[in-house]
């Protein structure tokens, strides 16, 4: 994976940089916007990773600029404490995701490493190929993160005559959190609390996946086997702190869907995404 690193103040790109070259990846740096951008057109990352306030052009400029030229990179905005307003910019911009500063290890790791899985095609196979050739299908997945991208993958082939290039992306990447979030936070909730053989149970629940196009949208209806949570109180929570940390996978996956309906339980979430973009 190749990224690109946009970022004025020095410190925070040297430490942005060091983190993702400890991670194997091949790594470009500019100091504004403007440099960023001429970068970003030479070397054509993956993944770009930029700051919002910089000089000469700003990182919501930027961002306006690069999806001009590509639909389908994965851009993550930076912002500092007390911008969180341009971060929800960016997000209305078709920024993928959002890291506050000081930007943290933990945050960053396993950001790069859930975006790494997703630039490349699966070496693997995956076992239900066969009925995501259907124009209605259902596919379960086992509590293993690892394979939710090779998922995905085959998620979103499913949609190459419905969805351009733009909207793969966007569902790619609200997939994966919402996945992610079924088997971290509904099959696995509190397993590490849990004794061996309790805990083998919480790992053989699975994830259904039932996939449909109706009408103006392509539709995921997503089924964990937790006990859900309680979502009414989570929508609350954004209207006082829209980007509050708390759910951010349901947060960043509300900016890539154009619906998100939960069950009253909270263990199910219905995605859609316009065929026609709107």
């Amino acid at each position: 994976m190749k990224v690109l690193i946009v970022e004025d103040d020095v410190p925070s790109r040297n430490f942005m940089k060091d983190t993702v070259e400890s991670q194997g990846f091949e790594t470009f740096t500019a100091e504004n916007g403007l440099q960023g951008l001429e970068e970003f057109k030479k070397v054509s990352p993956d993944l770009v990773l930029s700051d919002i306030n910089m000089p000469k052009m700003n990182g919501l400029e930027l961002l306006e600029e690069i999806r001009k030229i590509s639909p389908d990179v994965i851009v993550v905005m930076v912002t500092a404490f007390g911008c969180e307003e341009y971060a929800l910019k960016a997000m209305e911009l078709r920024a993928n995701n959002y890291l506050k500063k000081p930007v943290r290890h933990e945050e960053l790791l396993p950001l790069l490493k859930k975006y790494a899985s997703l630039t490349e095609k699966p070496t693997e196979s995956f076992e239900q190929q066969e009925e995501v050739n259907k124009p209605t299908f259902s596919i379960k997945l086992y509590s293993d993160i690892t394979k939710v991208p090779n998922m995905v993958y085959w998620l979103i082939d499913a949609t190459k005559d419905h969805l351009d290039k733009r909207d793969q992306l966007d569902v790619k990447i609200g997939l994966v959190e919402l996945l992610n979030n079924a088997i971290e936070h509904g099959n696995l909730a509190n397993a590490k609390e849990l004794d061996a053989s309790k805990k083998a149970i919480a790992y053989s629940r699975e994830v259904n996946v039932e996939f449909r196009t109706s009408g103006p949208y392509c539709e995921w209806v997503i089924t964990d086997e937790g006990k859900g949570f309680d979502w009414q109180a989570y929508l609350d929570r954004l209207k006082v702190d829209p980007l509050g940390q708390e759910g951010k996978g349901l947060l960043v996956s509300k900016f890539h869907f154009n619906e998100l309906l939960f069950n009253p339980s909270g263990n199910s979430v219905t995605a859609r995404k316009n065929i026609s973009g709107d």
